[in-house]
C-alpha cells in the first residue's frame, strides 16, 4: 500500500466518532484485511494481555487512558517496524493509524479538562493514621475468615454482640467520611438522564482508576430500544458531538470483579441515572461548616440527583475502596477473603430497565456466576441511622400504560351526533377502580393511578375524537401485575364498546418492572448485617411500598437482598430534619425522593459503606462454610 493509500485510509478513519466513547468502537470498523490481523494480534496483548484476541479487543482506551498507555502503543508500533515483522503494507497503514489515534487522543484530553479539574476536589485517605486503619481492617479480615462459625446465621447482631470485624469497618468508614462526601458532591453536579450516563460513567471510572483498579469492564447496560443501537452489531452507533448530549444508547454500565475471580461470587450493586427535574435544594454555603456546599448543585438544568443515585455510587466506591485494601499477596486467593466480590455500576434504573439490560448481557451468569445479590436506596422516611428490611416483598412490580379512546367529533351542542372519548374515559377512569376494590384478594395490594388524560385542542365547544389515558400500575406480585395488566385492557375495551367508540390502542412499557424480593433464606443474614450498622443495633422492619426498583430483575436471577438506609433526621427537630436552609442554614433531609427540594443527609454514605462491607465479607464466609 502507498503512502497516499494509507492516508486516504487514515482519513476515513476521521469520519468515525471520536474515542470518547472510550469503547474502541474505532478500532471495530476499521477493515483489518487492510491493517493486518497479525499486527493486532501482537500490539493488543503486549499493551493489555488480559483482554485476548478480536473481536474483543482491549478497552485500555477509557475515560482514564494515560499518557504512559500511550507511550507504550507507540512504543510497540516501533518495535513492529524495527524488527519487520509484518508486510510493506501493514507497517505502512500502522503509523497512519497511530497518527490518527493520537489526534483523538489529543481532542479527548480538552474534553477531559473537565474531569482532570473536579479530580481535584476529592479528599483522598492519604494520612498515616487512615492506612495503619486500612491495615487493621485487613488483619480484622483475615482472622474473621480465618475462624469458623458454629452456625450459618452465627454473627454479631447487637452493639454488645460486636466482633472485631464490625469494630474496624465502623472505623474505617467513619474515617473515610471526606473522600465520601467529595465524591458524592462531584457525582451530584452532573447529573444525567437514564441511557445518558456518559460523565458520570467517566467519574466513576477515573476514581476506579485512581484507586488502583484498571480491571473492570465497560460498555454494560445497552439501550436496546433506542434508534442508536444497532442490533445487527449489538453497539451503539456514536453520533457526533452536537447530539451526543441525546444519545441514549447507553452502554454506561461499569462492572468490576475483585477478589480470586473464582467461586463463590456475590455481587454488590449501585444505580447512576438521574431525573428529569430542576433543582431546587437550597445548600446553605455554612452546611457541614464547608464554604464550597452551595457548589455543589446541578450543572445540567433540567436534571437533578434526586432520588440519591449519587449517594448510591458514593457508597459503592467507598466499600470498593476498602475492599481493594483487602488484597494479600502471601494467600492463594490474592485478598484475605475467598472468591469474588462483583460491583456492578448500573445505569438507567429510572424507568429504562438498566438492571435487565445487564443481566441480559451476562452480569449475573458470566464466571464466576453470581449466588447472592445485594443492593440499597436511601429512604427519607426512616430516621436517620435506621437500617430498614424485610422479607419476602419489598417493593411493587410495576407497569406503565397508554391507552387511546377512538370516538366521533362534533361540535359540543350537538353531543348527539358525537361519540364523546371524554365521557367514556371518565367511566373507565372509575370503572378500572374496582379492578382492586373488587377483583383482588382484600389481603392483597394492588394500585392503578390515572396520572394523565389528553383530549381536544383547548376550545370550549368541541367534543374531541380522541382522548389518551396515561398511568401505572403496581402490585406486590407479578401475578397480581399480569391480573391488572389483563383486567385494565378488558374494562378500557368493554367501556369503548359501551360509549360507541373503539379502543384504538393500548400500550404497556416495553420493560415492566418485576417486585423486588427479599430472599427468605438470605433474610437472617441481611437482617442481622443491617443491625450491625444501625444506630440501635437492630435492623428497622419496613413494611413493602408501593414503589419499584429494577433490582427486580437480579432478585428474579439469584437470592437478593435490597434495604432502605433511613436518612429522615431523628424526628425530633434535629439539623438533619428542619429549617428552609434559606435563613436559618439548616435543609430538610426528609423531604421525598424525586421531589425538587430533595437533599441527602450526607451522615448516610458511611453507613451504606459499611452495610456493603458487611454484606459481601460476611456471605463469602457463610458460602465458604456451606
Amino acid at each position: 500500500m502507498s503512502t497516499e493509500s494509507a492516508n486516504n485510509h487514515a482519513s476515513t478513519l476521521q469520519g468515525f466518532h471520536k474515542l470518547k466513547a472510550k469503547n474502541l468502537d474505532l478500532f471495530n470498523r476499521l477493515d483489518w484485511s487492510k491493517v493486518g490481523q497479525e499486527i493486532i494480534d501482537e500490539l493488543f496483548p503486549i499493551i493489555d494481555g488480559k483482554y485476548g484476541r478480536l473481536p474483543h479487543p482491549p478497552s485500555y482506551l477509557t475515560s482514564t487512558a494515560t499518557v504512559e498507555k500511550w507511550r507504550r502503543l507507540s512504543k510497540v508500533d516501533q518495535e513492529c517496524l524495527n524488527h519487520n515483522r509484518h508486510s510493506a503494507e501493514t507497517n505502512e497503514l500502522l503509523p497512519a493509524l497511530r497518527n490518527v489515534m493520537i489526534e483523538e487522543k489529543k481532542d479527548d484530553d480538552h474534553q477531559d479538562d473537565w474531569l482532570d479539574e473536579e479530580m481535584k476536589s476529592i479528599k483522598w485517605p492519604t494520612t498515616t493514621s487512615e492506612q495503619i486503619d486500612t491495615i487493621s481492617l485487613k488483619q480484622a479480615a483475615q482472622s474473621f475468615f480465618s475462624s469458623s462459625s458454629t452456625a450459618h446465621t452465627e454473627i454479631a447482631t447487637t452493639k454488645e454482640d460486636n466482633d472485631v470485624l464490625q469494630s474496624c469497618i465502623n472505623h474505617q468508614s467513619t474515617l473515610i467520611e471526606p473522600f465520601l462526601i467529595s465524591i458524592r458532591r462531584v457525582l451530584h453536579r452532573y447529573p444525567e438522564l437514564m441511557y445518558q450516563e456518559r460523565m458520570t460513567s467517566q467519574i466513576v471510572q477515573r476514581v476506579l482508576t485512581d484507586m488502583g483498579i484498571t480491571n473492570y469492564t465497560v460498555g454494560w447496560a445497552k439501550n436496546i430500544h433506542s434508534k442508536y443501537y444497532d442490533p445487527a452489531t449489538g453497539k451503539v452507533v456514536q453520533t457526533d458531538e452536537e447530539d451526543e448530549a441525546k444519545n441514549d444508547g447507553g452502554g454506561h454500565g461499569i462492572v468490576v470483579d475483585i477478589g480470586s475471580g473464582q467461586e463463590p461470587c456475590i455481587l454488590l450493586r449501585s444505580d447512576m441515572d438521574a431525573l428529569p427535574i430542576v433543582e431546587e435544594t437550597p445548600l446553605p454555603p455554612d452546611q457541614r461548616g464547608n464554604v464550597d456546599t452551595a457548589k455543589f448543585h446541578s450543572k445540567h438544568h433540567g436534571r437533578m440527583h434526586a432520588c440519591g443515585h449519587d449517594a448510591h455510587m458514593t457508597m459503592l466506591l467507598g466499600a470498593t475502596y476498602l475492599l481493594k485494601s483487602l488484597e494479600d499477596e502471601e494467600s492463594n486467593e490474592g485478598f484475605v477473603f475467598p472468591g469474588t466480590i462483583r460491583i456492578i455500576f448500573q445505569p438507567a434504573e429510572e424507568g429504562g430497565a438498566g438492571a435487565k439490560r445487564m443481566r441480559e448481557e451476562g452480569v449475573l451468569s458470566k464466571f464466576p456466576p453470581v449466588k447472592y445479590a445485594f443492593g440499597m436506596h436511601v429512604w427519607p422516611t426512616l430516621l436517620s441511622g435506621q437500617v430498614g428490611v424485610r422479607s419476602g416483598a419489598m417493593m411493587a412490580a410495576q407497569d406503565n400504560f397508554t391507552l387511546v379512546f377512538d370516538g366521533v367529533g362534533g361540535h359540543a351542542a350537538f353531543p348527539h351526533l358525537c361519540r364523546d372519548p371524554i365521557v367514556a374515559s371518565a367511566a373507565f377512569v372509575m370503572n378500572v377502580q374496582t379492578l382492586v376494590s373488587r377483583g383482588m384478594d382484600p389481603l392483597e395490594s394492588g394500585v392503578v393511578s390515572i396520572a394523565h388524560i389528553d383530549a381536544g385542542d383547548g376550545a370550549h365547544n368541541v367534543i374531541p375524537s380522541k382522548a389518551t389515558i396515561r398511568g401505572t400500575i403496581r402490585a406486590l406480585s407479578d401475578d397480581a401485575l399480569s391480573y391488572l395488566r389483563d383486567g385494565l385492557v378488558h374494562i378500557a375495551s368493554k367501556t369503548a364498546e359501551a360509549h360507541g367508540l373503539s379502543l384504538a390502542s393500548t400500550e404497556f412499557a416495553k420493560d415492566s418492572y418485576p417486585a423486588v424480593m427479599n430472599d427468605d433464606e438470605l433474610f437472617p443474614l441481611a437482617s442481622k448485617c443491617a443491625g450491625l450498622v444501625s444506630d440501635t443495633g437492630k435492623y428497622t422492619p419496613v413494611n413493602p411500598t408501593m414503589g419499584a426498583e429494577d433490582f427486580g430483575y437480579l432478585a428474579q436471577g439469584v437470592p437478593a437482598a435490597f434495604f432502605f438506609l433511613g436518612q429522615g433526621g431523628d424526628g425530633q427537630g434535629d439539623v438533619a430534619n428542619v429549617g428552609c436552609g434559606k435563613c436559618c442554614g439548616r435543609v430538610p433531609t426528609n423531604l421525598s425522593l424525586h421531589h425538587p427540594e430533595f437533599n441527602l443527609d450526607e451522615d448516610v454514605l458511611k453507613r451504606g459503606v459499611a452495610l456493603f462491607l458487611n454484606l459481601a465479607l460476611r456471605s463469602l464466609k457463610n458460602l465458604g462454610e456451606e
